[in-house]
């Protein structure tokens, strides 16, 4: 009884670890054509902020490139450089990148 158990046990292992993948829909109908995944739009990282400086003009340090108002880095367009933040703009939207948290905890 003992030698039909650990058998078993070791058929159900085996099962356990093997995973079936379809290539294709099963339940599908013949010749139906696949559906392609339309939203295939690449969305490039915001450049971090590392720095900014502030003498007779603002200019920022974004990802280790020194831009300033006007200038693009990976696609994002500098809009607005102030003491502590910058304004990127794409497609009329806008991101502001901050130097500091604005949740201080003391």
């Amino acid at each position: 009884m003992g030698k039909y158990t650990v058998t078993g046990c070791v058929i159900c292992c085996l099962f356990y670890g093997i995973k079936v993948h379809a290539q294709q829909d099963p339940t599908a109908p013949l010749s139906w054509p696949q559906q392609r995944s339309s939203s295939l739009h690449s969305r490039s990282a915001l450049p971090l902020l590392q720095s900014v400086i502030c003498e007779p003009q603002c200019r920022a340090i974004l990802s280790g490139q020194t831009v300033a108002v006007g200038s693009y880095i990976t696609g994002y367009r500098v809009s607005r450089i102030n003491d502590s933040s910058v304004i990127l703009t794409r497609n009329k939207k806008q991101w502001q990148l901050s130097l500091f948290s604005t949740d201080i905890k003391q």
